[in-house]
């Protein structure tokens, strides 16, 4: 049985842990074994719907394949899911950000650029000044998308003569 952490379920449902924890201690949900890192999980078979209907994303058989990667701890695979999730999830992007934050602090390029570009355009959490310190520090990293931006940025913030 493929599982998730109830962490994860939380951060994708935008419900709350003790709310999913006792769907499962009622058996509407299935828990799982605790995972390589020590977490509670619950079957993904019974919250895959919730997830694909609190983020809008129909997740196929290969995001749900990165998706378990994800929540395993891969760096790149949280980035492609916070990626994934913050392009087509209109209403997913606190889960977004949940995934890119995870993968960011890992020190995946690819998610501080998302990070960045999320932080600029607002939506959840509009903060200029992490925009930028995300998109120089995936710039800093050779992040070819965040080199162009912080080159962008940088330019407007040149004074007129």
């Amino acid at each position: 049985m493929n599982s998730i952490s109830l962490d994860a379920v939380a951060a994708l449902t935008g419900m709350g842990r003790s709310t999913l924890w006792r769907k499962a201690a009622d058996g509407v949900l299935a828990k799982g074994d605790k995972d390589a890192r020590g977490r509670a999980t619950l079957a993904l078979s019974d919250v895959l719907g919730l997830i694909c209907d609190s983020t809008g994303v129909p997740f196929s058989d290969d995001d749900v394949a990165v998706l378990l990667q994800a929540d395993a701890g891969d760096a790149e695979a949280q980035a492609d899911i916070g990626a994934l999730l913050y392009v087509h999830a209109g209403g997913g992007r606190e889960a977004a950000l949940y995934w890119l934050r995870a993968a960011a602090e890992q020190g995946s390029a690819e998610a501080m650029q998302w990070l960045g570009t999320a932080h600029a355009a607002g939506g959840t959490e509009r903060d200029e000044q992490l925009a930028v310190m995300w998109i120089a520090k995936a710039a800093a990293l050779g992040h070819p998308i965040a080199k162009r931006q912080l080159e962008g940025l940088l330019q407007g913030a040149k004074p007129m003569n």
